[in-house]
């Protein structure tokens, strides 16, 4: 779709495509928010490990969501 067929010469994308390792989600927000969906939370905060502002912790407190700190 994106055009970009020089990848599939390259060993990674040749072990995906071979099977012999697993496609996965990358890193970063993405994998967050696919945490999020999976465990129904509202905030970033309860699956992601972060300095938050206590601002931010007081207001999720007062809606009963438990940020991780």
């Amino acid at each position: 779709m994106s055009g970009q067929q020089d990848f599939l010469k390259l060993p990674y994308h040749q072990a995906i495509l071979n099977d012999e390792i697993p496609l996965s989600i990358g890193g970063g927000i993405g994998q967050f928010r696919t945490f999020m969906y999976l465990l129904r939370t509202a905030r970033l905060g309860e699956v992601s490990i972060t300095v938050w502002p206590k601002k931010l912790k007081d207001i999720c407190a007062a809606r009963n969501i438990h940020v991780l700190e």
